[in-house]
């Protein structure tokens, strides 16, 4: 079988990895890349976004229904509809059945060629594109965000101009590449090189206090982790002393597993980043089926102590440091993973307690739902607020109380810090 597409989406807690395997040559026809272009002859527009788990959330019309929410992630090389219900929203038939290998032990998946997709996003549209759907949503996105997911979307919208996240203002702003003038003051320019519709870094990571290599990154919007290493991919590249074991995510196939460390610093030409947080992917887990050269990636958790404006048609971006540069890397300190539930996904289910941990220690247990914290209801809380209480400061107590079958029982939990 021939591998013709590569879809690539990474999250914090959520990494999944896709290989469009086509047993049909129409698939590799289907997606050509695709261009987008700003309505009324406008050098620019501005947008707003939603940033939840480390995510950017943007509001994509199809076919003039909508807008429903997609993360943008330019990591993807395609645009990928992971709500099977959304075909029968936007009316679109299906096309040729193509199959999906991912990442872990298991089946591959069937996903299917969704073409004559229009695509606006605020004064941004494109015409007639392919996209694939998958026929299952195993990755239950809407799940993990704590919001309806309903796709992502990244290298065409990235190509097509000269894209600015402002993470701190919650805003994108889309230039005409032809007519952008690369902005001033206390702003770096990043080379990037362009390859396999995935724009890359070269970063030198100082791993420990005597080693320091040049590693080649995929610079990953979908992907909520500061940094990930792939050791698989140098053999200098090791799983620090330190490091603890972790469930990285679920991938199409099965699960993540490897290890969250620290490495002393990263540097991207000279901005310096010091103790910075990384995932450590076990090699057969993703290095082992990843058909290109690469160290691994920066996500979100890194690119937000920026301003980043990406110019992929100059293979160049520009990162200005904002209001987050100087805080402290840091991981969850609970050793719990959450998911959420309900109509408006403000109930939130212990997925994982991890054990040794604080939570286990403290005796929560998978399936508890959490429904106050410090005497705070959590359906006024978003999941990205307790994330970030979860890993706000080491030795905190938290007092949560919890549902567990038809009973509620208050537990006291205390902050550590793991790694």
């Amino acid at each position: 079988m021939t591998s013709f597409d590569h879809i690539v989406f990474r999250s914090s807690r959520l990494i999944a990895f896709f290989t469009v395997c086509a047993s049909l040559f129409i698939s590799n026809v289907a997606f050509s890349q695709y261009q987008f272009n700003l309505l009324d002859k406008k050098k620019q527009t501005s947008f707003s976004f939603q940033f939840q788990r480390n995510l950017i959330i943007i509001p994509v019309q199809i076919n003039g229904k909508g807008p429903f929410n997609f993360i943008l992630d330019s990591g993807v090389s395609i645009l990928l509809i992971t709500d099977p219900s959304l075909k029968d929203s936007i009316g679109v038939p299906l096309g040729k059945k193509i199959n999906i290998k991912g990442l872990g032990e298991g089946e591959d998946i069937t996903a299917f060629v969704a073409p004559g997709l229009d695509i606006r996003i605020d004064r941004v549209e494109s015409t007639n594109i392919a996209g694939a759907i998958i026929s299952k949503d195993i990755l239950q996105l809407s799940n993990y965000v704590g919001m309806p997911i309903s796709g992502i979307i990244g290298y065409d919208f990235f190509n097509s101009f000269v894209v600015k996240i402002n993470y701190v203002g919650s805003t994108i702003t889309v230039y005409d590449a032809s007519k952008f003038k690369a902005p001033r003051g206390n702003t770096k320019l990043i080379p990037l090189l362009i390859e396999n519709q995935r724009a890359y870094v070269f970063a030198d990571t100082k791993l420990n206090d005597t080693l320091t290599i040049r590693t080649k990154l995929i610079v990953d919007t979908g992907a909520g982790h500061p940094v990930s290493l792939e050791p698989g991919s140098d053999p200098r590249i090791k799983i620090p002393d330190s490091s603890l074991n972790a469930h990285l995510g679920v991938g199409l196939s099965g699960p993540i597993e490897g290890h969250i460390g620290r490495i002393k610093k990263l540097s991207l030409e000279n901005i310096e980043l010091k103790n910075v947080i990384v995932s450590f992917p076990e090699y057969n887990d993703v290095a082992a089926k990843v058909d290109y050269k690469r160290n691994g990636n920066i996500g979100n958790d890194l690119l937000k102590r920026f301003t980043v404006t990406f110019d992929y048609p100059h293979a160049r971006m520009f990162l200005k440091p904002n209001l987050l540069f100087n805080e402290p890397f840091e991981h969850d300190m609970s050793g719990m993973e959450l998911i959420s539930h309900g109509t408006d996904y403000h109930r939130y289910i212990i997925s994982t307690v991890q054990p040794g941990s604080p939570a286990d220690l403290s005796g929560l247990k998978k399936d508890d739902e959490i429904i106050y914290i410090n005497f705070k209801p959590v359906s006024e809380m978003s999941i990205s607020e307790i994330d970030n209480l979860l890993r706000s400061k080491d030795k905190r107590i938290l007092l949560l109380q919890i549902r567990r079958k038809n009973t509620t029982d208050y537990v006291v939990l205390t902050l550590k810090r793991r790694v």
